[in-house]
């Protein structure tokens, strides 16, 4: 189970820096990989233009949205990277079969921090668009598709 749980958190991770990379580097003109999804200027790629499509964000709350996450970037970044150095340390403590259960713990422990500090940067910058860039309408649309999320999440392994 706890098991589970860390390769969730760590899957949550690895999604939140991809969005935080195609946030940092999308090119507002063509898309998710160059291939022209989503037409809503900075939003266009990924589910972040999903988002920003079902909420229908206009140019001014993208630009303030960017603006918030190139002030958060830094943290995050610094964060993803020590995830990034843990889970080096991670596979040099297991390696060719040679597993050290105490320094094993030891690193899951400093990830599982890690990987909290992401969550609450996360939810952090979540609260402050919700809060300074979302009208009322969209922030019931967004409670709403976050409702669906977490619908389609509990249904995961209940084949």
């Amino acid at each position: 189970m706890k098991r589970n749980v860390l390769w969730s958190v760590i899957a949550l991770v690895i999604v939140i820096g991809t969005a935080g990379v195609l946030i940092a580097r999308a090119d507002v003109r063509h898309g998710w990989c160059g291939h022209g999804w989503g037409h809503h200027g900075w939003a266009g790629p990924g589910p972040l233009g999903f988002i920003s499509h079902e909420l229908d964000l206009n140019d001014s709350q993208q630009k303030q949205i960017r603006s918030m996450w190139d002030t958060e970037k830094p943290t995050i970044t610094s964060l993803v990277q020590e995830f990034a150095a843990e889970s080096k340390e991670m596979d040099s403590a297991a390696a060719n079969g040679n597993f050290d259960e105490s320094k094993v713990q030891e690193i899951a422990g400093r990830q599982g921090a890690t990987v909290a500090k992401l969550l609450v940067e996360k939810e952090h910058f979540l609260a402050k668009v919700y809060t300074t860039v979302l009208t009322p309408e969209q922030r019931t649309k967004a409670d709403e598709l976050q409702a669906r999320w977490h619908d389609r999440l509990s249904h995961i392994g209940h084949s």
